[in-house]
């Protein structure tokens, strides 16, 4: 895992799993919007080889 800047990480996934193991694996909550390829995806979507994520925390507003 690299650091891009103090909020964001690059992460290479080397095996099979599921976003919801993804957030695992980097001890985030389930409270994320992950995008693979600019596409939201559900937690039990497998990510794609060589596809490119992004996690972002969910935000409210008013």
């Amino acid at each position: 895992m690299s650091t891009i800047d103090s909020k964001a990480k690059q992460v290479t996934v080397t095996e099979r799993k599921t976003v919801r193991e993804l957030l695992q694996e980097l001890d985030l909550s389930v409270d994320h919007v992950v995008l693979m390829n600019g596409k939201k995806m559900s937690l039990d979507e497998v990510i794609e080889e060589n596809a490119v994520v992004v996690v972002l925390p969910l935000i409210a507003g008013g």
